[in-house]
């Protein structure tokens, strides 16, 4: 009876193992497609300092969905404030275009603002770096770094 017991204890703590594992990968290739930092404030206050820090890295807004409105207008569910902003460097386009022609389908860049709770404002940016290894261009991979560095110094400076 106790080699069973013991038989079963380890089965079970070795499938705990195996879950962790794959947990840890999971937030470790997470981590490496995009950028992330929860920020105190309200979602007026965080959009404000996020453009600011954008600006600071030669980054504007170029476009903007508030997500929650529009899911609403669409289709009348309620969900808390979640906005994509489309960002830009207009250096860094044009180096990315001059790379690849066809990168505009993954332009601009993205950065969301979404409310966790009422003080609590969670952002977040792709890891342009790791999107663009797909297409195999050393000269996008390049310049998909330098934005990559960018965005991460936005984001986790807030």
């Amino acid at each position: 009876m106790r080699t069973i017991q013991l038989f079963i204890m380890l089965m079970v703590a070795g499938v705990m193992s195996v879950n962790a594992q794959n947990e840890i990968m999971d937030n470790q290739q997470k981590s490496e497609l995009f950028f992330s930092k929860q920020v105190q404030g309200s979602m007026e206050e965080v959009y404000q300092r996020v453009v600011e820090a954008l600006k600071v890295e030669k980054f504007g807004v170029i476009t903007e969905i508030d997500m929650a409105k529009t899911l609403n207008e669409k289709l009348g569910v309620e969900m808390k404030p979640y906005k994509i902003l489309g960002v830009c460097n207009p250096g860094f386009a044009y180096e990315a275009i001059q790379a690849e022609p066809n990168i505009g389908v993954f332009l601009p860049c993205k950065v969301i603002l979404k409310q966790l709770d009422e003080n609590t404002i969670e952002v977040v940016s792709m890891n342009p770096e790791t999107m663009m290894k797909m297409l195999e261009n050393e000269k996008l991979d390049k310049t998909a770094k330098s934005v990559g560095q960018k965005l991460e110094k936005v984001v986790l400076g807030l």
